[in-house]
């Protein structure tokens, strides 16, 4: 893209500007590497270019997301078995552990019928 400095430096004095000014000005712009700046064009290609990169991360997010979350069921189900075995195994001691207190309660009581009966 070329500037056009003496068009651009006469617009600045029409509109009211310096001449020495607008010869500064229509200078330095003229010498900028203006093949350097970005134009709409290009900021559209990297807006888009970002958002395709955004849309891939969400993808990749989902997915992980999911992984875990199906990891985390799976766990919770181990665990939840694992839990409800336990649990088991307690209950079952505990009227184990029953049984024989009851057991001995009726040895004990028998054993005082008896020896109350021998008196």
């Amino acid at each position: 893209m070329i500037l056009d400095t003496l068009k651009l430096k006469t617009k600045l004095e029409h509109a009211g500007m310096d001449d020495r000014l607008a010869v500064v000005i229509a200078d330095a712009l003229g010498n900028a590497d203006i093949d350097q700046l970005a134009t709409k064009a290009d900021l559209r290609t990297e807006i888009d270019t970002v958002k395709a990169e955004i849309a891939t991360v969400k993808a990749d997010l989902q997915t992980d997301i999911a992984t875990v979350k199906a990891d985390l069921q799976t766990e919770i189900a181990t665990v939840k078995a694992d839990l409800q075995t336990e649990i088991a195994t307690v209950k079952a001691d505990l009227y184990r552990a029953l049984w024989i207190q009851w057991g001995a309660t009726v040895a004990a009581v028998t054993a005082i019928v008896t020896i109350s009966k021998l008196f």
